[in-house]
């Protein structure tokens, strides 16, 4: 609304003022407001709007030309003017808005380190008890998991895979029930087998 205000202001005085006053860069303010505040896109309809308000002021005011295809290249003239100032403009606040994100993001992270780190430092200054049994880490009179210590107090990302040696180990089980599994029948059939050897003719 403002941006709108102060184009009708400049419009109007340029319109008053006739040919004899200059008033082609005034009508950047507007422009560049917009697209400070807004972005780009709103900056290049607002520099749309004022390339008509000066033709309109400029045809309106009484300036007159040798042909007319003078006063409209010098409209289109003022249109790439004021699009290249909102275009810049538009950009320049945008590049400050990521710088500032980044900063901030950047602050964010610079604190959560501290923390962490104070939380490293604390836990190294005491000794830690790990349960002989349950390999659990007492923290502050709580027992907790290894992962859990990890994740909550040291702040890393855990997952879940599998060893070498436990793959070795599950597959040497399996191994051993399986080879139960077949052993029963078969143990069953030599016992019985020996049994009718048994009652025979002695």
């Amino acid at each position: 609304m403002l941006s709108l205000g102060l184009l009708l202001l400049v419009s109007y005085v340029d319109y008053a003022t006739g040919d004899e006053f200059l008033f082609f860069v005034f009508y950047f303010i507007p422009v560049a407001l917009c697209a400070w505040k807004v972005g780009s896109s709103a900056g290049m309809g607002m520099a749309f709007l004022s390339g008509i308000s000066w033709l309109l002021a400029d045809r309106l005011g009484g300036h007159r030309y040798s042909t007319e295809f003078v006063g409209y290249w010098n409209g289109f003239i003022c249109f790439t003017a004021f699009a290249v100032v909102g275009l810049v403009v538009g950009r320049l606040r945008l590049t400050l808005d990521r710088r500032e994100q980044a900063n901030q993001d950047l602050a964010k992270a610079l604190a959560d380190l501290q923390v962490s780190t104070a939380r490293i430092h604390e836990l190294q200054d005491h000794l830690q008890v790990v349960c002989a049994w349950t390999k659990q880490i007492q923290v502050k009179g709580k027992w907790v998991s290894i992962e859990e210590f990890l994740t909550d107090h040291l702040q890393i990302r855990l997952t879940h895979g599998i060893a070498p040696d436990a793959v070795r180990k599950l597959a040497a089980e399996i191994d051993e029930r399986l080879g139960r599994e077949h052993a029963g029948p078969r143990l069953g059939v030599a016992v019985e087998r020996d049994g009718r050897a048994n009652d025979g003719p002695g």
